[in-house]
């Protein structure tokens, strides 16, 4: 009996085995599409992963499900915001109790390396909202809603939060989250256990930061009430950094809203712990950092939160007789007064108020007073504020030594505001004062940062902070600059945009070393269109809330081998676009202008359109240094000479900065002022072809052209070139991808050919007329060029076709045969050319022949009469002056008649020769 139940149990143990095993693998895919299916059914967003797997045998006899690289991403107005990646989700299920309770036992939901990005719009709308309800349940769905649901434990490993919410100006970043919770959720009451520990923390309010990257550990017990949707944390304790923070909470949800009260205070602590928020100190050998003084911390948050309300708040922070310094360190800070009071008694944003009633400090003797007052942070500010001190680095570093950082130089201020910010934009109000920067210099040896201020005075009023001057020198960028910034206060107080007007002068301006500090070392062998700079465009940053127009004047700009010199012209900075207007500069030994923009708001691909009139552009230097003369026009390499270019050009750029070759889009024109290609391999592997000696003596006249650049060709509209020799007809493109499709055309005397193709016409020539061979042809033949293949590996095929037809692939006897009777009605046409200028020669001689005759005979008739003298022999010399004239006439046209005949005769017998 007992060997029939092992064997019993043995069976039913393969049998999971091989179940599990064929659940696996030849369900996997209906699994993939049936998961896929009902959640985009559920969501208002897209659901995807990249695989999915259920096994027994994995953690038996529990069921083990495991989705691999899942991720949602909304729609509608959160199209593209990827609201999860997870790059592993496994959950472990116990079968039997289904099986036999009918309850879905859920013993573990283990998250991986999650990335959450929660997304509240200025109008409420959340992304992650995007349950939609189905259609009516089915009868078979509704039975199923007795079944039972319970959850054991749950954790996330490693996961990534980030929270913004835009209608209150609220955001926090949870990075690196670990977090775990068990308890009996099959229970409508129960204590859930939870542990969670950020690696950074940080929380932004209203554009001000408050918390930075803060390690922080958080062990609390939950009393969970499902039945009323209460929560409460009663005796808790969070750590942020060094820092505990003792807190009582009571969390409901009734329906959308969530209605809570929580209340929290800083346990009694040395003035120490709260300084370890301060990422300057806690970042910096914190444990030698030496600290006295009162400390005390209070807060609470307390109301309703939803779609249109947030809970009221408030906190109290104060220090009295503060001071603090490290152990080795002879100077510190002493004498620390902070008395600071937030408080929102009904949670609308526009009812916060800020009062720093009192911050003071001695740093190694030079006192530091601020106080602020701030009300109506929304609507229109209301504010009273004042600093005075002096700050001296080189005593910041000794009291927070900072590895591998120098500082020295001094900043001193002197300012006060009073009044509402709106009124400050109408120059009312009170704000008065100054800021002095004097031989300033930050260096970091780990990061190559070295700057450098001279000399920097601004002061303020009500409507604009004035930059008087400011003397800098950033690694080897030496400017000078000065002007004006309205909107000021709203900058500062909550990231409101700054308008400004500046004027920058530089001698050097120098990016490499900037472009080297923010991604490595730059090869300094490399060009500028080919290096693979470890800088990247997604460093390259313009804030979203400044607007600045630029007065720039740069003697030369150095960025990467590129060298430019003499730039001069109108910048602005709004909406995260550089434009660029009236540039003008000496770059490559060409005289450049220039505008356009840089639109950086999709900062991985940055977006240029410029327009560009190039004078005098040497070719070789254009290929050194240009990629897209080097992948478009490659044969500049080899060619000589100066073209000028006037080009519009749009495209994106790569993260080097380089250009996106295949996002390029330009059109324009060129002119080639002085251009050959006597150094080019493939121009004497043509000439070679051709056999057409006199091609080595080539000279090009000045040719413009058309041409444009789209989906990886380069096309050029047909165009002509003149030459010494003769005129070239040119149309073709080529391509990104090297490939060549050129059609050349151009007439050569038929004595200049000397290729095989010469001597195979000459034999048919002879053929067809012995008298007849291409050194007796006088009319020009048609030469067609094709050029094909890469360029790395040209193909040239050349024809000569004759004058009426484009025929290329004519026989030789063919060819011959039309160059025959081209030659024939060549020569009709000279001998009936002649005959014509004969005939032309004949009549001009007989009309002056016959002009000659009525002028002598009409003046022989005018004279007889003039010399009768009495009217009756005057009438008789009139009679016969009359019958000479018609004489004279009569001989005079007979003299043009045949002339007229004979000239016809000449012309007739040329066409019958």
């Amino acid at each position: 009996m007992l060997k029939k139940i092992l064997f019993a149990l043995l069976g039913i143990t393969l049998f999971f085995i091989l179940a599990a095993m064929g659940i696996s693998m030849l369900y996997k895919n209906e699994i993939k599409d049936l998961i896929t299916k009902t959640a985009n059914e559920k969501l208002q967003a897209q659901f995807q992963f990249e695989d999915a797997s259920i096994s027994l045998l994995r953690h038996f006899p529990s069921l083990s499900i495991e989705v691999e690289n899942s991720s949602i991403i909304g729609k509608n107005e959160f199209k593209n915001n990827t609201l999860s990646q997870i790059q592993k989700l496994t959950i472990q299920i116990a079968p039997l109790a289904y099986l036999l309770d009918h309850q879905i036992d859920i013993q573990d939901v283990m998250i991986e390396k999650a990335k959450l990005n929660l997304h509240i719009l200025p109008n409420g709308k959340m992304n992650w909202d995007i349950y939609q309800a189905g259609p009516s349940e089915s009868p078979q769905a509704k039975s199923n809603q007795n079944t039972r649901i319970s959850l054991e434990h749950y954790q996330f490993i490693d996961a990534d939060i980030h929270y913004t919410d835009e209608m209150r100006g609220f955001s926090t970043q949870l990075i690196q989250l670990n977090h775990e919770g068990s308890g009996d959720f099959s229970q409508d009451i129960f204590t859930l256990k939870t542990r969670t520990e950020v690696e950074k923390l940080s929380l932004e309010f209203l554009g001000k930061t408050y918390l930075s990257e803060v390690k922080s550990k958080l062990e609390a017990p939950i009393e969970m009430n499902f039945s009323k949707m209460e929560f409460a944390f009663k005796n808790n304790d969070l750590f942020l950094n060094d820092l505990p923070i003792h807190f009582d909470a009571w969390v409901a949800m009734p329906d959308t809203s969530i209605d809570m009260d929580i209340k929290f205070h800083a346990l009694k602590s040395p003035l120490k712990d709260f300084l370890s928020l301060v990422p300057l100190l806690y970042q910096n050998s914190f444990q030698d950092l030496q600290a006295s003084g009162d400390f005390a911390l209070n807060g609470y948050a307390k109301g309703k939160m939803n779609g249109q309300s947030m809970p009221g708040f408030g906190m109290n922070l104060r220090i009295s007789k503060g001071a603090f310094s490290y152990a080795k360190v002879p100077v510190g800070v002493k004498q620390m007064e902070l008395d600071l009071h937030i408080d929102n008694p009904d949670g609308i944003p526009d009812h916060t108020l800020v009062d720093l009633k009192k911050l003071q400090l001695y740093m190694n003797k030079q006192p530091i007073h601020a106080s602020l007052f701030l009300k109506t942070p929304l609507s229109n500010p209301y504010l009273t504020a004042s600093l005075k001190g002096v700050l001296n680095l080189g005593e910041i570093a000794k009291i927070i030594p900072q590895k591998n950082t120098q500082m020295s130089g001094t900043i001193q201020s002197d300012i006060q505001l009073d009044g509402y910010v709106q009124a400050f934009k109408q120059a009312q109000g009170k704000a008065s004062g100054y800021f002095n920067a004097h031989q300033i210099q930050y260096t970091n040896s780990e990061t190559n940062q070295d700057i450098r201020i001279q000399e920097a005075t601004a002061s303020i009023n009500p409507k604009s902070l004035i930059i008087r001057n400011i003397s800098a020198k950033l690694a080897n960028t030496q400017f000078y600059a000065s002007g004006s910034l309205q909107n000021y206060v709203l900058y500062f107080l909550k990231n409101d945009k700054i308008t400004g007007n500046l004027s920058l002068k530089s001698p050097l301006v120098d990016l490499n070393p900037w472009m080297q500090n923010r991604g490595g070392n730059t090869d300094k062998n490399s060009r500028s269109n080919t290096s693979a700079s470890t800088s990247s465009s997604a460093d390259l940053k313009i804030p979203k809330n400044v607007d600045f127009t630029i007065q720039s004047n740069i003697d030369k700009l150095l960025f990467k081998d590129l060298v430019i010199s003499q730039a001069a012209g109108k910048m602005r900075v709004a909406d995260q676009i550089l434009s660029l207007e009236g540039l003008s500069f000496q770059l490559a030994n060409a005289a450049w202008k220039s505008k356009g923009s840089i639109n950086l708001q999709e900062s991985q691909n940055p977006l240029v359109q410029f327009a560009f009139s190039i004078q005098h552009l040497n070719i070789q230097e254009a290929h050194k240094y240009f990629s897209l003369v080097q992948k478009f026009a490659p044969i500049a390499a080899a060619a000589q000479g100066k073209v000028d270019v006037d080009f519009t050009y749009t495209g994106s750029l790569n993260t080097d900065f380089s250009p996106n070759i295949m996002s390029t889009t330009a059109v324009g024109n060129m002119d080639l002022v002085d251009f050959n290609l006597k150094n080019s391999a493939s121009f004497n592997q043509l000439l070679s072809l051709t056999q057409w000696n006199q091609l080595k003596n080539l000279e090009l006249k000045p040719t413009h052209l058309n041409f444009q650049i789209k989906q990886g060709r380069l096309q050029f509209k047909p165009f002509e070139v003149q030459t010494n020799l003769t005129k070239f007809h040119v149309n073709g493109s080529n391509g990104l991808d090297q490939s060549l499709a050129y059609t050349i055309l151009t007439d050569i005397p038929a004595k200049s050919l000397q290729s095989g193709v010469a001597a195979s016409l000459n034999q048919q020539l002879a053929k067809l007329n012995p008298n007849l061979n291409l050194e007796k042809i006088q009319q020009a033949l048609k030469m067609q060029i094709t050029v094909s293949g890469t360029v790395q590996k040209p193909e040239f095929k050349v024809n000569i076709i004759n004058s009426q037809t484009t025929n290329s692939n004519a026989s030789v006897t063919t060819q011959a045969k039309e160059l025959v009777k081209q030659e024939a009605k060549q020569q009709i046409n000279k001998q009936l050319d002649e005959a014509k200028a004969k005939a032309e020669v004949l009549k001009k001689e007989a009309e002056a022949l016959s002009q000659k005759l009525r002028q002598e005979a009409y003046a022989n008739a005018d004279r007889l009469v003039e010399e009768a003298k009495n009217p009756f022999a005057k009438i008789a010399a009139q009679k016969i002056a009359e019958r000479l004239k018609k004489e004279a006439d009569r001989k005079a046209d007979a003299l043009l008649e045949e002339a007229d005949q004979k000239a016809q005769e000449l012309i007739e017998k040329a066409r019958q020769n």
